[in-house]
């Protein structure tokens, strides 16, 4: 039987009609790439900037913001249970929020088609990338890293006496140490506190890192004996807290954390503050407004032996993305490029995931604060985390308020730790 060639012909328009169509119905390549960050990062960072220059590189490429709380996982959650996705690129998520995403497969390995000869996992500093790869997949990059340490205002401190001949200021050994600094540094006048010795961040956002930080120092260990379970049966938890309620009882530490995270930052660096226990990007952050050569940081008591706490705020894509190639070049060609990381290293002293780029770092103090990274240790990726961590808040809090003993906090701590699933949930 033989064909008609203009019907051939007809039908092959057609179909190339219909092809034409249904990409303008949104099934060829987007041209858009949607990114959800935390709203601060657009503080630190220039990410309005990467946008225009990843448009020009890309023409007809349009790039949207959208700016979410710190903790907003649920809507993700949610959404891409669906197989829904108002974005298709994700940053600052902590490790903590990650793994939640992870263990749902709701985004993509970055072990698949990311990393080539031009970008290799050997170019990132390892204790960072580690924290994103979850029981042996990549699926977070890091966008910043930091190290929990001490920010000390150096001419309060000097005026406390608290600096060595040279006039760097002392690194306590103890904490015991340090409840002596702080005393030393805190000034009351009739009988109001109008500086502050030492500010700890005890506040939603910090009390987990400022005591595992501090547990870490102590003991060389967070854990039990078994490295998975949080301690808090041994005498240096029991040392910590009870150095802890002495300072707040003391008036040389105070506990406005508690109702305001921002409390100890925005109060070191309005001159009121000689010592605060918080990330050490604090310091280059103060440094604007102190003055560069007034501020600087120093290790908590242990930590330049036995290693502080690091942790990261990451990247993510969702699997439901279907502008997985452009989030990837985003990745790549802005946020993890040395202009656009070394603006905030150099302003706001946030952490360049890029081993490489610390040679355009500024600051001296880069030295301690990467050998303490180098020892640096990861806090626990729990399935539970999240009840952890409320846990945690509520009862150090009380305990530092008097509510409850040291002893009470611990004994809740350790029930509620042995009632949790301390797996990543991935397995």
């Amino acid at each position: 039987m033989q064909r008609n060639p203009k019907r051939v012909i007809a039908a092959t328009l057609i179909v190339a009609m219909l092809c034409a169509a249904l990409g303008t119905l949104g099934l060829a390549a987007p041209k858009e790439l949607r990114i959800s960050a935390q709203a601060w990062l657009f503080g630190k960072y220039r990410l309005t900037e990467a946008a225009e220059q990843f448009s020009k590189a890309h023409p007809g490429v349009k790039v949207t913001f959208d700016k979410v709380d710190n903790s907003d996982a649920t809507t993700y959650v949610l959404q891409w249970s669906q197989g829904k996705t108002n974005c298709d690129l994700v940053l600052g998520p902590l490790s903590s929020q990650a793994v939640i995403f992870a263990a749902r497969d709701y985004i993509i390995n970055f072990d698949k088609g990311f990393f080539d000869r031009k970008l290799q996992k050997n170019d990132f500093s390892p204790v960072f990338l580690e924290m994103g790869n979850f029981e042996g997949t990549q699926y977070m990059l890091p966008l910043l890293g930091e190290v929990m340490s001490i920010v000390v205002n150096k001419k309060l401190m000097k005026n406390a006496g608290l600096v060595d001949g040279a006039g760097n200021v002392r690194i306590p050994a103890t904490w015991d140490e340090l409840y002596e600094f702080a005393k030393k540094a805190t000034i009351i006048e009739n009988g109001k506190v109008v500086q502050t010795g030492l500010s700890i961040d005890w506040g939603a956002n910090f009390m987990a890192h400022s005591y595992l930080a501090s547990l870490q120092g102590m003991r060389g260990s967070m854990y039990e004996s078994d490295k998975r379970t949080i301690d808090f049966t041994s005498k240096e938890a029991k040392e910590l807290l009870s150095i802890w309620k002495r300072l707040v009882k003391d008036g040389y530490s105070p506990t406005d954390t508690f109702a305001d995270m921002d409390a100890g930052r925005s109060n070191f660096k309005a001159g009121k503050v000689a010592m605060h226990i918080s990330a050490a990007s604090r310091w280059i952050e103060a440094g604007d407004l102190l003055g560069a050569a007034n501020v600087s940081v120093i290790p908590l008591p242990g930590t330049d032996r036995r290693g502080s706490v690091v942790y990261m705020h990451g990247i993510v894509i969702p699997k439901v993305s279907r502008a997985q190639t452009l989030a990837k070049q985003f990745i790549k060609e802005q946020l993890l490029s040395r202009d656009f990381q070394m603006y905030s290293v150099n302003k706001y002293g946030k952490m360049s995931p890029m081993a490489a780029h610390y040679s355009s770092a500024i600051a001296p103090e880069w030295k301690l604060v990467l050998e303490t990274v180098k020892r640096g240790v990861a806090e626990p990726l729990y399935k539970d985390w999240t009840k952890f961590d409320k846990t945690l808040q509520v009862e150090i809090q009380k305990c530092l308020t008097d509510k409850q003993s040291v002893e009470e906090t611990l004994g809740n701590l350790k029930r509620t730790i042995s009632s949790l699933d301390l797996s990543t949930g991935l397995k």
